[in-house]
C-alpha cells in the first residue's frame, strides 16, 4: 500500500495528506496565520470568549429543559406505579 502523498494547498497552504490509491484527503493541517499586532490578537480571543459564551448559554437551557421534561416523565411513572394493582414490575423470566 502505497504512502499518502504531502500537498499543499495553493489557497490557504494548509498541508493536505492525500491517499494515492482512492484520492481522498486523509490528514488537513491547517495553520492560523501569525497575528500582525497584539490588538489582532486581542480581538481574535473576544471574539472566540462571545462565541464560548453563546454555547454555554445554549447549553445551559437545554439542560434546563431537559430536567423540566425529566421530572414530568418521572410524575407520569409514579402515576402508572400507584395505579398498578399488582405494585411489582413484570419479571421478564415468567413470560416463558
Amino acid at each position: 500500500m502505497p504512502e499518502a502523498v504531502d500537498i499543499t494547498c495553493p489557497c490557504c497552504e494548509a498541508l493536505l495528506k492525500v491517499d494515492p490509491e482512492t484520492g481522498s484527503v486523509v490528514w488537513v493541517d491547517k495553520k492560523k496565520p501569525p497575528a500582525k499586532d497584539f490588538d489582532d490578537l486581542v480581538n481574535r480571543v473576544a471574539s472566540q470568549k462571545s462565541l464560548l459564551d453563546e454555547k454555554f448559554a445554549r447549553s445551559v437551557q437545554q439542560n434546563k429543559n431537559s430536567r423540566a421534561i425529566l421530572d414530568k416523565k418521572f410524575e407520569e411513572a409514579k402515576k402508572r406505579a400507584e395505579a398498578d394493582p399488582t405494585g411489582k414490575p413484570p419479571n421478564p423470566f415468567d413470560w416463558d
